[in-house]
């Protein structure tokens, strides 16, 4: 079985292999301590710390700064003057709300479920642009079996009921040494005509510090 999905997920990276247009690569680093520190392909740094109650994140890209504590949360970005969100879990389901007040004067709000049964998740999330009265949103639904890994977004046009486009990405974990996991992984994009966007690859290099597996 594990054979069989092994086979699966490298499928798409044989489809592609000859028509990348982009090549990352990701380097992350944990400690049992709630440190996060990465290194997206972009170049954008990324930190997290988390602790008895909080968690704060900083991400380079956009300069997305976010701090949370008891599920509210309290962001802000180049793109976002100020969000203020709510989270919330019971067992498999998750589910949050956000309001964002954008750059741009944009007044969003929002919200998302996640149900996870195993190694599957089922997501959904919706946001209404009050300035600009449009609602969009998500359903996606992902899987993390064996180090197999795979994901699939859909996005919609919610005010016209319109297919907006698909994300697709697969990928493997491999674990090399102790506290250290390599990740290739290959993902496509198709908009709403079903024409393919670029083709990515990427690896991500995972460093676990005082934990028995990868994130």
């Amino acid at each position: 079985m594990k054979k069989l999905v092994f086979a699966l997920m490298m499928l798409p990276m044989s489809l592609f292999a000859a028509d990348f247009d982009r090549v990352g690569v990701d380097v992350s680093a944990f400690s049992n301590d709630g440190v996060h520190l990465g290194i997206a392909d972009s170049g954008s740094l990324r930190l997290g710390l988390a602790g008895d109650g909080y968690t704060f994140t900083f991400d380079q890209d956009d300069n997305d700064m976010a701090i949370s504590s008891y599920g509210v949360e309290l962001s802000r970005s180049d793109s976002k003057k100020v969000g203020v969100g709510y989270g919330a879990g019971i067992g498999i389901l998750d589910g949050g709300v956000h309001y964002n007040w954008m750059a741009s004067g944009d007044h969003v709000i929002g919200g998302g479920t996640t149900l996870t049964v195993g190694g599957f998740d089922l997501a959904t999330a919706a946001d209404w642009n009050l300035t600009a009265s449009n609602i969009t949103g998500t359903v996606g639904t992902s899987m993390d079996l064996w180090g197999a890994q795979a994901s699939a977004v859909s996005k919609w046009d919610i005010d016209d009921f319109s297919y907006d486009g698909l994300e697709l990405d697969a990928g493997y974990a491999i674990p090399v040494a102790a506290g250290i996991h390599i990740t290739p992984s290959v993902g496509v994009g198709f908009d709403s005509d079903w024409s393919r966007g670029d083709a990515t690859a990427s690896v991500a290099v995972i460093l676990s510090f005082g934990r028995s597996a990868a994130p």
